[in-house]
């Protein structure tokens, strides 16, 4: 594989269709509460599709819903565990606003987690690596 190609991210990306509330900013400097869903993620970000164009270098303020795996054979509570997290947005899909589309992917990456919120997403990563 040439430089050129070779994969850049220090986490490992996985598909993953997980509840993500986001924090989407107004024009009127407000914020705007969306419910989206993950494409993928990994520990250095995620990936999903959005409504809204949201312009690069935006900070988002999400919440990830991130599913909770049993141990020991008990059964997870809750079964969901809430991650917050915040993040840049580095890639928008188209580039620019397009009023002809109603979708756009967005590329996130993270800067801060809860202080347990990265072992929980490692731990669901490793998890759905284990069951792919």
């Amino acid at each position: 594989m040439s430089a050129a190609g070779k994969e850049r991210r220090r986490g490992q990306r996985v598909d993953a269709r997980l509840r993500l509330e986001v924090r989407l900013p107004r024009g009127d400097g407000g914020l705007e509460r969306a419910t989206l869903e993950t494409l993928n993620i990994s520990t250095s970000g995620v990936y999903f599709e959005s409504d809204h164009f949201i312009e690069p270098m935006t900070k988002l303020d999400m919440v990830l819903q991130l599913p909770v795996q049993a141990k020991d054979g008990q059964a997870p509570t809750p079964a969901v565990a809430p991650l917050h997290c915040e993040g840049i947005v580095v890639r928008v899909v188209p580039e620019a606003p397009d009023p002809a589309r109603d979708r756009y992917e967005v590329a996130v990456f993270f800067t801060h987690f809860d202080p347990d919120g990265l072992s929980h997403l490692e731990e669901h990563i490793a998890f759905l690596l284990a069951t792919a």
